[in-house]
């Protein structure tokens, strides 16, 4: 375990002193992120790297690997992966992979929101509604009380 920690505190001062990364805690554990978003995270059971493609695939592969979540259940497309003790001899490589993947902004895979020029289009539910209000004023006014 000794060995494990020494070689994440390796790479997270290799990463704030080399590519302006950030070393934190964050969900009560130690890690490291880049524009505010972390990429790298250890815990007793291993190291965490936020991966893509073929290197997700490969740490994967590894033995004890298996996909992983900061808050809680993992999907089976977690970007993220927990990479055993065992294996801290492949940290390297995966954190530079991870760095690659959060330089590279493909960090956020959901769509951002862009600023609109005036006021929303109302929905089809609203303009329905519109238009029932409008026919029923047409209506109202034609009635003509007559004795």
């Amino acid at each position: 375990m000794a060995n494990a920690r020494t070689r994440y505190d390796t790479i997270a001062e290799f990463m704030t002193r080399q590519h302006d990364a950030t070393s934190t805690t964050q969900y009560g554990k130690p890690a490291v992120q880049i524009n505010g978003t972390p990429f790298l995270f250890y815990m007793l059971p291993g190291m965490a790297f936020r991966l893509q493609g073929r290197a997700r695939e490969q740490a994967l592969a590894l033995p004890g690997a298996s996909a992983w979540a900061p808050l809680g259940q993992p999907t089976e497309r977690s970007p993220w992966v927990l990479v055993p003790v065992a294996s801290f001899l492949r940290w390297d490589r995966l954190a530079i992979e991870a760095l690659r993947y959060a330089q590279e902004g493909n960090l956020a895979s959901t769509p951002k929101a862009e600023p609109t020029q005036g006021p929303p289009e109302p929905p089809p539910a609203g303009q329905r509604w519109r238009d029932n209000i409008k026919s029923l004023w047409e209506k109202a006014a034609s009635f003509r009380l007559t004795r």
